[in-house]
């Protein structure tokens, strides 16, 4: 009797601080997006979900859809070399093993705080530009060639990859809600294939077949699964 008492009060007291079978119970799914990739005519979305065993660490993985004008917010507008219609389409996909100063909490379903997390990545851009403004063929209707002045279309095709360390901050907004800020470095290699010849897409950081050393940055807005 006074053994069976004494499991129950030790019980007890396990549940009552928090033992690690309650209050660091693995963290459900998070759903993100991340809007600053938007100017690149980029939608970033990305899955996070603890690590079974492990609640301090997540695995994530991230998909990426490029479609829309190309966009090069750091790179200023070349008055001698214009740039006519640029367009992307492209695809990505990024993963992060990250690892929280902290285990989730029994108040949130997700895990919050500090991380620290490193990141692979491979992106695959189709580009279509104009350059070089002189009198060539163009079909008209009825199939009938064109005299036209204007600028050539040209195509680049860029394969990319890479990794980058990352540090971080995942905030809990509400209970169904996260916002995550990041920072880090990273390097990256890409392939460029182009019937321009040379890339026309290396001019900055965040330019689509720029290779090297580069800082991500940003924020992703979230919301938690059940």
């Amino acid at each position: 009797m006074h053994c069976l008492l004494s499991r129950g009060l030790a019980c007890l007291a396990l549940g009552l601080l928090g033992g690690p079978a309650s209050a660091q119970a693995p963290g459900g799914w998070a759903i993100k997006a991340t809007p600053q990739h938007l100017v690149l005519s980029g939608y970033w979305l990305e899955a996070e979900h603890a690590r079974p065993g492990h609640p301090a660490q997540t695995l994530t993985l991230g998909p990426q859809l490029y479609w829309g004008p190309a966009g090069r917010p750091d790179v200023p507008a070349d008055l001698n070399r214009p740039r006519y219609n640029e367009v992307v389409r492209g695809a990505g996909l990024q993963g992060q093993h990250r690892f929280y100063l902290s285990a989730p909490g029994a108040s949130h379903s997700f895990a919050t705080g500090f991380y620290l997390g490193y990141s692979p990545q491979v992106q695959f851009f189709r580009l279509h530009f104009g350059r070089n403004d002189q009198w060539h063929e163009e079909p008209g209707p009825g199939g009938l060639p064109y005299l036209v002045y204007g600028p050539l279309r040209y195509r680049e095709t860029v394969l990319r990859y890479g990794v980058a360390a990352q540090a971080g901050y995942q905030l809990a907004l509400a209970s169904w809600a996260l916002l995550d800020v990041y920072a880090g470095v990273g390097v990256r290699k890409s392939y460029s294939w182009s019937d321009f010849g040379e890339s026309q897409f290396r001019s900055g950081p965040s330019d689509y077949a720029h290779q090297g050393v580069y800082f991500p940055a940003g924020f992703k807005l979230g919301v938690a699964l059940p």
